[in-house]
């Protein structure tokens, strides 16, 4: 069985995924995505990207709780500390 070399020959004539799952006959991208294995570079930018993003993200403090409700009660429940 011979494959297609175009999805992975894609990545250097800039062609959009859609583009090659037209041309290759897919009905569905992610049969395309199946040939497209990341670079180590690329691999390592995503991890770097999503770390950087989750760095800038805030932890919220928990909601008060509703009503009628001990919130001392709840943190024993829950294992917040008081």
């Amino acid at each position: 069985m011979v494959r297609n070399p175009l999805p992975t020959s894609s990545r250097d004539s800039e062609l959009s995924l859609t583009d090659v799952q037209w041309v290759m006959g897919h009905a569905h991208l992610t049969t395309t995505e199946i040939y497209l294995t990341p670079t180590r570079d690329e691999v390592i930018e995503g991890v770097l990207a999503h770390h950087a993003r989750q760095s800038r993200v805030q932890e919220a403090p928990p909601p008060q709780p509703a009503p009628g409700y001990d919130p001392q009660s709840l943190s024993v429940l829950f294992g917040r500390p008081s």
